[in-house]
């Protein structure tokens, strides 16, 4: 039998200077990230372990408090921990009760009151009672972050609002958090800054190739 057991550690934070994701890089940090970050408040953690393959938690007396049962699971925020379950993702709460059905291909932890789903290979977002508030539609999708998520649409991103609409056109191959109001977008190969309306505040003026391998090479991944 084998015991593995990993102290969580807060995320950290997003910075200009993260690499835009490839698939593969962002389904390691998804994943690498939600099984790392605790809950909020320090007095109150929950920790992962592994045993023979399948996960669980343990409170920071050790004591196991949601026994081990899990093929996956991604670390809680808000108060929910994403969890696979024969092969579907879903969400449970701080005692182990499945609170959204595992009925996603794909999940991602909840921000802002809001987590992004996969669904017959389309993402879309629900909220903290599983309800379904934007639909499916998406080619990719990122989390909420000052109100605004980045998503892709075709070959491009752009940004949405809560209620699902397109208040930032696809226009971008990549993006990052808005994070004071600012967000980094790579534009026809340039690195820009764009406020919450989408205005250009600032775009690299040196060579697009030269941009693109100064600005990302050695970042991190996008998805966090």
């Amino acid at each position: 039998m084998t015991l593995v057991i990993l102290i969580g550690l807060p995320a950290m934070a997003a910075t200009a200077q993260e690499k835009p994701r490839s698939p593969k890089a962002a389904a390691a940090r998804a994943a690498s990230e939600q099984k790392t970050t605790p809950t909020s408040s320090t007095e109150d953690m929950l920790y992962w372990i592994r045993e023979d393959g399948k996960f669980g938690y343990i409170d920071n007396t050790g004591k196991v408090v949601i026994p081990v049962q899990y093929e996956n699971t991604f670390g809680f925020r808000e108060g929910l921990a994403g969890v696979r379950i024969n092969g579907k993702h879903g969400y449970i709460d701080r005692t182990g009760r499945l609170v959204i059905p595992a009925i996603f291909d794909s999940t991602y932890a909840f921000r802002e009151g809001l987590a992004w789903v996969k669904q017959d290979g389309k993402y879309g977002y629900i909220d903290k009672t599983g309800k379904m508030v934007i639909p499916p539609q998406f080619d990719d999708a990122e989390d909420f972050s000052e109100g605004l998520a980045a998503v892709k649409v075709g070959n491009l991103y752009g940004y949405i609002d809560r209620t699902g609409k397109m208040v930032i056109p696809p226009q971008f191959s990549h993006t990052h958090r808005f994070m004071g109001g600012v967000a980094q977008v790579v534009v026809d190969k340039r690195t820009a800054y764009i406020d919450r309306t989408g205005r250009v505040l600032w775009v690299q003026k040196d060579s697009p190739k030269e941009s693109s391998r100064e600005g990302h090479e050695g970042g991190k991944p996008h998805k966090h």
